[in-house]
């Protein structure tokens, strides 16, 4: 693609349609850039290598506790590997309403609420903080039921990075398994099973290792 097709392509490129955002990724991915000059040409901001350690481990193959948005994470995955998708999942809806309300905001992932009647966690970024070197997040409370959207709740800090929220996220969810695996009222319907207990043990570890990897990364 010729430099003034690009250059058009920038000019085009707006956070609220995520399908100008994709045009733009794949054509600076045509031209030789990888994810990580893709996403600072698409946001102008670098991102943390927890970012590229997470693309680079299969992002849509990893069993997390956590749903991924489509901005920034499909336009980090290069075409060899199948991105960016043409068409966004039902998240873009949530990250164009958090674009509107506060444009600093980058949302990253959702974290389930773990017990039903609980909000959400949304976990963000903010470009201002990125732009300064920090992985910093962010979080907000989305309604617990489904279609009822996030909240008018002010973002507030909730982890030095993204990794750090999903490790204590894990690590909490293993403590609770654990206990009522080990509680003699864990019988009948209902009851948390041994293999429950080890895909939980599974899955921080997972996670522990998407940081170890980030952060030799980062020290590199």
């Amino acid at each position: 693609m010729t430099p003034e097709a690009v250059d058009r392509l920038r000019i085009e490129a707006s956070r609220d349609d995520y399908a100008s955002m994709a045009r733009l990724a794949r054509a600076l991915y045509e031209n030789g850039a990888g994810p990580r000059e893709v996403l600072r040409e698409c946001y102008g901001v670098p991102f943390p290598e927890e970012v590229f350690a997470v693309v680079d481990a299969g992002l849509w193959s990893l069993d997390l506790l956590a749903d991924f948005t489509n901005q920034p994470w499909e336009l980090a995955v290069p075409p060899r590997l199948g991105g960016p998708v043409e068409v966004p999942d039902a998240m873009a809806a949530v990250e164009s309403l958090l674009l509107a309300r506060d444009p600093d905001l980058l949302p990253l992932l959702e974290i389930p609420a773990a017990h039903p009647g609980e909000g959400r966690r949304i976990v963000c970024y903010r470009l201002e903080e990125l732009r300064a070197g920090r992985p910093t997040v962010f979080c907000l409370t989305a309604e617990a039921y489904p279609g009822t959207g996030v909240r008018e709740d002010e973002a507030v800090r909730c982890g030095d990075s993204m990794l750090a929220v999903l490790y204590d996220e894990h690590a909490a969810s293993l403590r609770s398994l654990e206990e009522e695996w080990n509680s003699p009222w864990n019988v009948g319907a209902g009851s948390v099973a041994g293999s429950e207990v080890e895909q939980a043990r599974a899955s921080l570890a997972r996670v522990e290792e998407l940081w170890r990897t980030a952060e030799g990364r980062q020290g590199a």
